[in-house]
């Protein structure tokens, strides 16, 4: 492909990079004698008007944001089976690439590009844009030491439209909790992932890691973040990452004001201080499928293998217990003492002795009349609930959820959820054979038939079904021959 000429004027030279489903060309604009950098679709899978149309989109998010820290798009357009996109060429590697070949950056050099991200980001949502994917792979370094944000491909216009699992367009170890629900992307969504690009930046790994990616979204919902603890990192620029870290979207910086804000005083505007400790939230609803990683960054994305504190959640776990308990104890006013002992109260008067009063002639008491007493009647035992058989269990949600893929059928582009259904359905046939190999081998079948039409665009999960596939896929042991 080296030197084909796209649209009579875009000559392509060296390939910089491949991920997802393009390529990423350096070309020449041989009517304005300039290099440039061309996106190009890798290949038109399904409706090639769909991915036209997904490109155009991309163009008109990119088109609308001139910023200095953002990538300017210049054109975009069709040749033969190829869609590609013009945009600024930027002489400067991606951070995922700096951090490989140059180590850590310097706290300082941090700084600068937590300023100069959050102008970017700042730009995007003023034009009514998510970006949904920022990662350090979309983050580039010009030689001059500007930041440049690129690839809107899965930005969508605020409020547009709810993502649902949209999540899965993202990368596992940048995603909002708000989104590993099933809820919509807004801005705190970028910032939350702009926090953990920060956290990896100083610590060489996103915040949460782990060997599948259900177990990484786990961790953005439960898991406070671990505090950057190098000792050369200002407790400001330390602050601001635990700031755009929290769990509550209301609770992040907004704007590029808040973030300089933080890094020249560690409170927001409003008294909220970048120490405050992190809300851990219930375990809610996860994304169906495994997350896709860019050919070339999948292995700086992967993250080594670290122990998971169990001692210390559960040394804190068991210390709220403790205090929650507590305060309950004093609300109901449950106490084994009487009143004038209870510590902090008012003491009792001294009791004085009682002085001899005169006698007096006794009234005798009239004998009480005796009265019949009910034997209390005999409570009937309650008879055993009888517990449901934990295969039938599996097997009711196997057919609910193929029930449930089966109806967005109509609401879709593709055939994947009828043939998933039809897997999810084999699948609660061969747990009632008792052969729980198969059932595995069909479900996760299932889920990647789904997860492969959902990155096409061609179908859209509901918050229950995700549900029940997060829950199979703890009941349900993974293939071991599918390296999912």
């Amino acid at each position: 492909m080296n030197g084909e000429v796209l649209a009579g004027r875009y000559r392509l030279l060296t390939l910089l990079g491949r991920g997802g489903a393009g390529e990423v060309w350096q070309a020449e604009d041989t009517v304005l004698a300039r290099h440039v950098a061309v996106k190009l679709l890798r290949s038109l899978d399904g409706d090639p008007m769909d991915a036209v149309e997904r490109f155009r989109a991309e163009a008109q998010s990119a088109a609308r944001l001139m910023h200095p820290n953002v990538v300017a798009t210049y054109d975009v357009g069709t040749e033969g089976d190829h869609v590609f996109l013009v945009m600024e060429l930027v002489e400067g590697p991606d951070l995922a690439k700096l951090m490989r070949t140059s180590g850590l950056p310097t706290a300082s050099m941090v700084e600068n590009i937590a300023r100069q991200g959050a102008r970017a980001l700042d730009a995007a949502h003023g034009a009514g844009i998510v970006h949904r994917d920022v990662k350090p792979a979309n983050l580039l370094m010009a030689p001059d030491g500007t930041l440049k944000m690129t690839d809107f491909g899965i930005a969508k216009r605020t409020g547009s439209e709810t993502t649902g699992l949209g999540v899965l367009l993202g990368t596992a170890s940048y995603v909002s909790p708000e989104q590993i629900r099933g809820g919509q992307a807004t801005p705190a969504s970028d910032w939350y992932a702009f926090g953990c690009v920060l956290h990896e930046l100083l610590t060489g790994t996103p915040p949460f890691t782990g060997p599948t990616a259900d177990a990484v979204m786990r961790q953005h919902l439960d898991v406070p973040p671990p505090l950057v603890t190098r000792t050369d990192v200002p407790a400001e620029l330390a602050g601001l990452v635990t700031q755009l870290l929290a769990k509550n979207p209301a609770d992040r910086p907004s704007s590029a004001a808040d973030v300089d804000a933080l890094l020249n005083n560690p409170t927001l505007p409003g008294g909220r201080s970048s120490a405050a400790s992190t809300q851990v939230l219930a375990t809610e609803p996860l994304g169906i499928g495994h997350w896709e990683e860019d050919d070339e960054q999948a292995s700086s994305h992967r993250a080594p293998k670290r122990p998971f504190p169990l001692a210390k959640v559960g040394i804190g776990a068991a210390v709220t217990l403790a205090a929650i308990s507590g305060l309950l104890l004093l609300r109901e006013g449950v106490t084994n003492d009487p009143p004038a002992a209870q510590a902090g109260g008012t003491p009792s008067a001294p009791v004085q002795k009682a002085t001899t009063a005169p006698k007096t002639t006794a009234t005798p008491k009239p004998t009480p009349t005796p009265t019949k007493t009910t034997p209390p009647k005999k409570t009937p035992k309650p008879k055993p609930k009888q517990t449901q058989n934990p295969q039938a269990i599996l097997v009711n949600q196997l057919r609910t959820l193929a029930a449930k893929v089966r109806a967005t059928q109509d609401n879709s582009r593709s055939r994947a959820p009828r043939e998933a259904a039809r897997d999810l359905d084999q699948a609660a046939q061969a747990i009632d054979h008792g052969d729980l190999e198969s059932a595995s081998k069909h479900f996760y079948d299932a889920r990647r038939t789904l997860f492969q039409a959902q990155q096409r665009h061609r179908w859209q999960a509901t918050p229950e079904i995700a549900a029940l596939f997060s829950s199979l896929g703890q009941t349900l042991p993974r293939p071991d021959d599918r390296g999912e």
